[in-house]
């Protein structure tokens, strides 16, 4: 759905980040299509209202809880499995649908170009894959999802968003099963590192550290990184993402750093 052009105006006007306006923008056309809102929970409307209402006033704390209000039940939509998908996601420990906040998102702009194939390890509906595509458009974005029921959801955010088949894959199936060709990784710790989850980051890890091509991942609430490979360094750490890079040129590394640290003193609270 698009906004009419005094909402726009509205939202570029009130975020003094660009990437934060393109974001609002599209969490705003998802809560308001009248498609997407019968997959949400029934206050949609009550939270459309209040970022309405903020939009209007000069408070940008009560404008950012209004968006990232949004943001969360958008994220939850669709959020169902089936009686088989429930019984093995409890045999790995694993947790269910968790949003990965806005950060992540801001941050990652160095790493996504064009050319780059962009991967959400255990995507959900997809909403965080589908914001950075509209981010950073790029070649394509891999949603590898195991609940059915997610990906149909994730299709329907994908057509509101106006972003087309050929930039987006969804792929229904198990994380630890799936061949990964990607740039970037994006994964929120799929499960608790115990058992059946310990058994997972090992596969996950087992399977990146295969791959004979630079690599960044952005793990929120970290579980991986005890189990990938020495080619693997962290270059960034706020205690909720941690950022790995698999470079063999340290004057790279130390410019993707220095890049980092920049967009993260833009961010702010986001």
């Amino acid at each position: 759905m698009r906004l009419p052009q005094h909402l726009n105006y509205l939202l570029k006007n009130r975020f003094s980040e660009k990437q934060m306006a393109t974001i609002a923008q599209a969490i705003l056309e998802l809560a308001t299509d009248n498609t997407i809102q019968t997959e949400l929970p029934d206050d949609i409307d009550q939270h459309v209202r209040s970022f309405m209402a903020a939009l209007e006033e000069e408070d940008p704390l009560t404008l950012e809880c209004a968006l990232i209000n949004l943001y969360i039940r958008l994220h939850s939509a669709g959020s169902r499995y089936s009686p088989s998908e429930k019984r093995f996601l409890k045999k790995r420990n694993s947790y269910l649908c968790h949003p990965g906040g806005l950060s992540p998102l801001i941050l990652a702009e160095p790493f996504i170009k064009p050319e780059s194939v962009v991967a959400d390890l255990g995507a959900g509906n997809g909403l965080q894959g589908l914001l950075l595509q509209r981010l950073y458009p790029h070649r394509k974005t891999l949603q590898i999802e195991l609940s059915a029921e997610m990906i149909r959801v994730g299709r329907i955010l994908q057509q509101a968003l106006w972003i087309s088949d050929e930039r987006v894959e969804w792929i229904n199936g198990d994380i630890a099963d799936i061949t990964i060709d990607a740039d970037f990784i994006y994964i929120y710790r799929p499960a608790r590192p115990l058992d059946g989850g310990e058994e997972l980051y090992q596969s996950i890890a087992c399977r990146l550290g295969a791959m004979h091509k630079p690599l960044v991942i952005f793990s929120v609430a970290d579980c991986l990184g005890k189990f990938l490979d020495k080619g693997f360094s962290i270059f960034y750490s706020d205690g909720h993402l941690t950022c790995f890079s698999k470079q063999g040129d340290a004057a790279l590394r130390w410019h993707l750093d220095r890049r980092l640290e920049y967009s993260n003193e833009r961010i702010g609270r986001w």
